[in-house]
């Protein structure tokens, strides 16, 4: 039979173990303020090909991943199924339409079109394919 201090210490020991993986784990800029949009770029997405999206692309050949902060506007579903997020650093903000078709971690997401989801999207990955910007991975979605 379980003893009464048994009882205390089994969920203590639970309850530190998530504190502690969550502390371990957590996000880069989690506990960073949201940067302003500074000098915000407005893309037009119903154009296809446009200079100023090939330009966009192009800008964003050669940067990394940890330059920019990730925040969810919308998805967009046409032939392919994207997503709009606005990259913001201290000196830029624009929004890109992001190709998305790794749906391992954003299946709910979609669901709600983001709706009671973190705007921030953490240690966002992506790269650039065939002209097109297209998510790779992130940080597991926190609630």
């Amino acid at each position: 039979m379980f003893k009464k201090k048994y009882l205390l210490i089994i969920p203590l020991f639970v309850a530190g173990f998530y504190i502690c993986h969550f502390l371990i784990f957590v996000p880069n800029n989690y506990w960073k303020p949201e940067p302003k949009c500074v000098s915000n770029q407005s893309f037009d997405f119903s154009k296809k090909g446009t200079a100023h999206l090939l330009e966009l692309n192009k800008s964003l050949e050669g940067k990394s991943t940890e330059q920019y902060r990730y925040f969810f506007k919308t998805f967009l579903e046409e032939e392919k199924t994207y997503m709009v997020i606005n990259f913001r650093n201290k000196k830029k903000c624009f929004d890109v339409k992001m190709l998305v078709e790794k749906w391992d971690k954003l299946t709910g997401m979609r669901r709600a079109n983001g709706r009671s989801y973190p705007k921030e999207l953490y240690n966002l990955e992506w790269n650039i394919e065939n002209g097109e910007v297209v998510y790779q991975d992130m940080h597991p979605i926190i609630d």
